[in-house]
């Protein structure tokens, strides 16, 4: 989602905590460097990206329940919200746009104080990782896996670079000629359906304990329009000449994503058992200096 006005940081948040109460260990999987076997370009959705090799570490992520008040867009970047959806059926892609697209535009305006959203794209993340796993195993690295799981290694959705990618692959050029000159940004809303989040819940790194030496630019290779997964991304603005396709002629989408490398000052935080009437208001880019993650 894009807009105009003033938002918070990315990969932010206070270091306000007591480092033994609510501090759960496990593992993140970050990247791995291209002289270790890593990769520099990648294809959402297929079984390549499933089977893609990362580094695991063992580091302690916060519960940021007992703190949660300082949690938010313009001092964190990121902020857990209440929000009960009129949406009864997730995996209905109409329905999803009919109704959760006026809320999710209603909530950046009420956080952010945008003027304007434009709504890019949804996913619906159903799938285990071990039953995408599964799905990957008898697939060719260049087929779509099936199952949608979430996500389980340490990214920003665009880099920079990509996030003026998204800005023109989804706006007429003369439109993002006008945006791009002005304050504007890409923010994210994640939010549950059914039940509680009791397994791979959305986790976020203290901005200020992130190095952006640390930060790894992978170039993503889409699908094309109505593709796999992330088909919906692609779009097809071939009358925008700044807009980024495959050179295969496929009219799918490319995009510089962010990947990052392990760091030990790096402090995470979620939210236990976050329920479908919360969801996270949170910020992948920001045009202005001062506050671009």
């Amino acid at each position: 989602m894009m807009h105009e006005r003033k938002i918070a940081q990315w990969l932010n948040s206070l270091v306000k905590q007591d480092p033994g109460a609510g501090s759960e260990p496990t593992k993140l999987f970050y990247y791995l460097e291209v002289a270790d076997g890593g990769i520099i370009q990648t294809y959402p959705g297929t079984a390549f990206e499933k089977r893609r090799k990362h580094v695991p570490h063992d580091v302690r992520i916060n519960d940021m329940r007992s703190v949660r008040d300082d949690f938010t867009l313009d001092k964190s970047g990121f902020e857990l919200i209440n929000h009960k959806t009129a949406v009864q059926d997730f995996s209905n892609d109409e329905e999803v746009k009919a109704k959760y697209y006026p809320e999710v535009r209603d909530i950046i305006k009420k956080y952010s104080g945008a003027s304007e959203v434009h709504i890019v794209s949804h996913m619906c993340r159903k799938s285990t990782f071990a039953e995408a796993q599964d799905d990957a195993k008898i697939k060719g690295d260049k087929e779509f896996v099936t199952k949608n799981n979430p996500a389980r290694f340490v990214h920003v959705d665009q880099s920079y670079r990509g996030s003026e990618q998204i800005l023109f692959l989804n706006l007429p050029e003369e439109e993002a000629e006008q945006k791009i000159k002005k304050r504007w940004a890409i923010m994210n809303v994640w939010q549950p359906f059914e039940k509680a989040v009791k397994k791979d819940p959305l986790a976020f790194c203290d901005f200020r304990s992130v190095d952006e030496k640390d930060f790894r630019t992978v170039v993503a290779n889409l699908p094309p329009p109505g593709a796999g997964e992330y088909g919906n991304v692609s779009k097809n603005l071939k009358h925008n000449a700044r807009a980024e396709y495959s050179s295969n002629g496929d009219n799918a989408a490319v995009y510089e994503v962010t990947n990052m490398a392990y760091n030990p000052n790096q402090k995470w935080y979620y939210a236990s058992d976050m329920t479908p009437e919360e969801a996270w208001v949170f910020k992948i880019f920001d045009s202005k200096n001062d506050g671009r993650r």
